[in-house]
């Protein structure tokens, strides 16, 4: 089909429904050429390097999606197209956060949202509100992400944007399961799916897949966590999502070490690792050195307390919050209660 679609602007089309429907590897090559062919520093190459950055960021492939967002940021700035040099700036926040860049992330953000609100876009700012929230939290500000996700849905119910609204039940999921809701959680992330599944948004299915997993994890029902992580490792790898399916693996594991199946938990935190390695995704890795820690604890004390150090300081080094309170708890624990191990880290 490629080779017959020689007109740049057919192929960024035929990308576009590849995009649409969730298959971020196959549209990849398809915007490439067309970004190849498009003329330079035009409105088609700019959509392309935008496009593209979206690509790279769903499948996980952050360093190339901040290069093309910063490519069509520049673009846009040449053009005079202010709203796709902010939508621009919000992927670029997006694929910051993933990286572990979160006061640049949020930096970023606070930037596009001013410049929305300057243009009266509410699509625009609910979405960029959407995606502070998502960086707030991992920031370890709860309250502000709880905020910003319920702002963002009041304005996407408003605009009858049902994606919008179920993406930010799923944000609102994940903070409630953070904040130590997790039956709130299940709910958001439940109401999420029904959406998704109705929209046929696939990522969307995914994702709120593994939330309510992870929701019933933090309950204590491993054994219904596991069959929810499946479906969520099914959709991802359908999708091509390197990220999502590290972090449902990690969930999944943290389920298999709470039934004792240490062994089958650590081929999850191997597996999970290698890919957040792959997609230098440093958070995800934090996660993975604390589960490593806690199941080294019965066999070699002192190597354990190093793995939970390393991940501590990392943590640390780029604002964590929330990830340097778990490698303080799983610390503590280890020093004044070690039977209690190992604990269930939301």
């Amino acid at each position: 089909m490629r080779k017959e679609i020689k007109d740049p602007n057919a192929l960024f089309d035929a990308a576009e429904k590849k995009r649409g429907a969730s298959k971020f590897l196959e549209a990849i090559p398809i915007y490439l050429e067309a970004k190849k062919l498009a003329p330079k520093d035009s409105e088609l190459k700019a959509a392309c390097s935008a496009s593209l950055g979206d690509t790279y960021r769903m499948a996980g492939a952050f360093v190339k999606a901040v290069k093309c967002y910063k490519e069509a940021h520049r673009l846009s700035v040449i053009l005079g197209d202010e709203m796709r040099g902010l939508d621009a700036l919000v992927g670029l926040g997006l694929s910051l956060r993933a990286l572990g860049s979160i006061k640049e992330a949020i930096a970023v953000f606070d930037g596009a949202l001013a410049g929305y609100r300057k243009a009266k876009d509410e699509a625009g700012t609910a979405f960029t509100l959407w995606a502070r929230a998502g960086a707030l939290r991992i920031k370890g500000d709860l309250n502000g992400a709880l905020g910003g996700f319920a702002e963002a849905r009041g304005i996407f119910k408003r605009l009858r944007d049902q994606s919008g609204v179920g993406y930010c039940l799923t944000g609102l999921g994940g903070a409630s399961r953070v904040a130590g809701f997790p039956k709130e959680s299940g709910k958001h992330y439940a109401e999420a799916n029904k959406l998704f599944t109705k929209h046929k948004d696939a990522f969307g299915v995914a994702y709120s897949y593994c939330g309510v997993a992870n929701s019933l994890r933090m309950q204590g029902d491993f054994k219904a966590s596991l069959a929810y992580f499946k479906k969520a490792k099914t959709q991802y790898k359908r999708i091509g999502d390197k990220v999502s399916y590290a972090y449902t693996l990690w969930g999944e594991g943290s389920s298999l070490l709470m039934l004792g199946k240490a062994e089958l938990a650590s081929e999850d935190f191997k597996e999970a690792a290698r890919l957040f390695r792959e997609t230098k995704d440093r958070r995800g890795l934090i996660y993975c050195e604390l589960s490593r820690g806690q199941m080294q604890f019965k066999k070699n004390a002192s190597k354990a307390a190093e793995l939970v150090n390393k991940a501590f300081k990392e943590a640390r080094s780029i604002g964590l919050g929330v990830e340097i309170a778990y490698a303080k708890e799983v610390l503590e624990t280890m020093t004044r209660n070690p039977g209690a191990l190992p604990l269930n880290l939301a």
